[in-house]
């Protein structure tokens, strides 16, 4: 268990240097096959009250949980909305999902282990671990792989939150920009050119920073 503990020490030092969610949750699966010896992984992720692959080992995996999106059942979609963790021993006799299960035996999917990702009260997704051999999953497995959706869950909010953070300061320095190319053209104060590149965002319906990136790049407002 000491080897698994350092392991996962190690893993939390790369998450936190990852630049992005998409690679923090790569890494995140890369760790789950290379080190925890899974067959397939994958990430769900809530997006606008709908789930979607985020990231995958592998296309069997991708087409399994394409599966229960389509399909409205499965393991993943049920562990992200009403428990901790779904364990399925084995597809081919697999009952509480008549459509997925036989779908996913037939995929190649024989065992299944979905955990669900959340910070607080916020469910974010699901981590899902599969293999081709039924019965693979035990009681440790399942506490590292309740211990990797921690990490994982931590790290994707924290990547989440940064990357939103990167943006809005992206966006505040192209709108500085601009006002203050218009102030110099038109001899506006800060507050006029800023009021400028408002007025013509709504008019356009176009995003603040939208207009402000044509200010920069033409050196004129758009017509």
């Amino acid at each position: 268990m000491s080897d698994r503990a350092d392991d996962f020490g190690d893993l939390a030092m790369d998450l936190h240097n990852q630049g992005d969610v998409l690679s923090t949750v790569e890494r995140v699966l890369e760790f789950a096959v290379e080190a925890l010896h899974y067959d397939h992984a994958s990430v769900l992720l809530m997006q606008r009250k709908s789930a979607r692959t985020f990231a995958a080992t592998d296309e069997l995996i991708t087409t399994a949980d394409q599966s229960q999106i389509d399909l409205g059942e499965g393991p993943s979609l049920l562990a992200m909305t009403d428990h901790d963790d779904v364990l399925v021993e084995d597809t081919a006799t697999e009952t509480r999902w008549p459509e997925w299960a036989p779908t996913a035996a037939a995929g190649g999917i024989r065992s299944a282990l979905a955990i669900r990702l959340s910070t607080g009260h916020s469910t974010r997704g699901a981590l899902n671990l599969v293999s081709s051999e039924p019965y693979v999953f035990n009681e440790g497995d399942r506490e590292a792989a309740h211990l990797l959706a921690l990490h994982a869950s931590i790290a994707i909010c924290s990547a989440q939150v940064e990357s939103d953070l990167h943006r809005a300061v992206d966006s505040r320095k192209e709108v500085g920009q601009a006002v203050g190319r218009l102030m110099e053209r038109y001899e506006l104060t800060a507050v006029q050119a800023f009021g400028v590149l408002q007025r013509y965002s709504q008019h356009r319906n176009q995003r603040l920073r939208e207009v402000a990136r044509h200010v920069i790049e033409t050196g004129g407002l758009p017509r």
